[in-house]
């Protein structure tokens, strides 16, 4: 009932959408199209022509080929518009909140696991990408579900739950190369864990995840026969957002940029996360599941702060924040009131905190309009910055 709320509530403002054929979204559909079109031998094509043109460089490339895939797919089944392409960030959205909710239910309960999934239903940025011809809800999917297969295989050995890690990987890393950063997040928390807390683990199984998802992802290239480009587009990437001025005067800034653009859409819920992150470190004794999600919280903000800076490419760091931010309120209401009240006080708060940002969303990317939620205009849109 959550799901199909936000659902319908979000589908009622696909009549107010602008697709922006210059921008991200046009190269998106521009590139799934003609894989839809060509089939896979079309992939080596794509990438001559984004080397050849140097005006292609400032926007996404080719590398990007499990979304590609995915949305060439889309396009066969649904038909060549664009804007059907948004119906493919929706569906990425809603298998995002059935992961979320089933894992967090595994670990959590049936009563957190709905209060969670409540949560991130409505999140401002969640619901804001799931309405665009973008691929972040679709990124946000698998390394969501390759976060949450990590910590399944954490705490259950089993070679089945590892190759269902390392593939999660992979096809993260191929639907967007940034989720390469997660590799060395997990095989540092893995043998921290090992050498803290003493369970099963070896350093096999951190190799494993450095080294495996990579070769699969070079072998997915090599059968798409893009594996003589590979190397120049990967430098072409890292070396783009030194020429891009939009990058420069928009995408740049301190290490805490993007807890201000979080306050900005939402700051509740950074506002608890932090306060039980840092309750964490106080706490004797300390919940293992909390620490993880800490962790990643805290190496997701780290590692991303290397690149361009934009609050969508961290839309993965949403589940963790709020995470920590529900089991905040849940300790504290459990620290106030009885058990009954705790649970009819959380519900509340849960609720009073969907619907509040339920109401950032549509005041930022409905009626405001936002196509790229960076740090002036989500500024210029709460009034912080004097620019009409």
């Amino acid at each position: 009932m959550i799901i199909a709320l936000a659902v319908s509530l979000v589908s009622l403002t696909f009549k107010e959408l602008q697709f922006a054929p210059g921008l991200d979204e046009g190269y998106y559909f521009r590139y799934a199209a003609s894989i839809a079109a060509k089939g896979l031998s079309g992939f080596s094509g794509l990438f001559k022509e984004y080397l050849q043109n140097q005006q292609d460089w400032l926007f996404p490339s080719p590398l990007r080929a499990g979304f590609i895939l995915l949305a060439a797919g889309w396009l066969k089944l649904l038909g060549s518009a664009p804007l059907k392409l948004v119906y493919l960030s929706l569906f990425s959205y809603v298998l995002f909140l059935c992961v979320a909710y089933y894992f967090s239910r595994k670990y959590l309960g049936e009563r957190l696991a709905v209060l969670f999934t409540a949560l991130l239903a409505f999140s401002p940025l969640q619901l804001a990408m799931s309405r665009r011809v973008m691929m972040e809800s679709t990124v946000n999917l698998f390394g969501a579900l390759a976060i949450w297969l990590f910590w399944d295989f954490m705490n259950k050995r089993g070679a089945g739950r590892f190759a269902a890690l390392i593939a999660a990987l992979a096809f993260s890393i191929l639907v967007k190369e940034t989720a390469v950063l997660l590799l060395p997040v997990f095989a540092i928390f893995l043998l921290g864990d090992k050498f803290i807390c003493r369970p099963k683990a070896n350093l096999k199984e951190a190799a494993g995840i450095l080294i495996l998802p990579l070769i699969a992802v070079g072998l997915v290239f090599w059968g798409l026969g893009c594996l003589p480009y590979l190397f120049a587009t990967i430098k072409v990437v890292l070396g783009s957002p030194g020429t891009n001025e939009y990058a420069i005067s928009f995408g740049s800034g301190p290490w805490y940029r993007y807890l201000i653009d979080y306050m900005l859409l939402s700051p509740w819920v950074v506002i608890l996360a932090l306060g039980f992150a840092v309750n964490l470190l106080l706490d004797k004794a300390r919940d293992r599941m909390a620490i993880y999600f800490a962790f990643l919280s805290l190496a997701i903000l780290v590692l991303f702060n290397f690149f361009t800076k934009n609050v969508r490419y961290v839309l993965i760091l949403d589940m963790p924040m709020r995470l920590l931010a529900l089991m905040a309120m849940d300790r504290i209401c459990r620290g106030l009131f009885t058990p009954q009240g705790a649970r009819v006080i959380l519900i509340l708060l849960v609720a009073a905190l969907a619907l509040s940002d339920y109401f950032n969303f549509y005041g930022l990317f409905v009626r405001g309009g936002i196509y790229d939620p960076v740090s002036f205009v989500l500024l210029k849109a709460r009034q912080v910055i004097p620019f009409n």
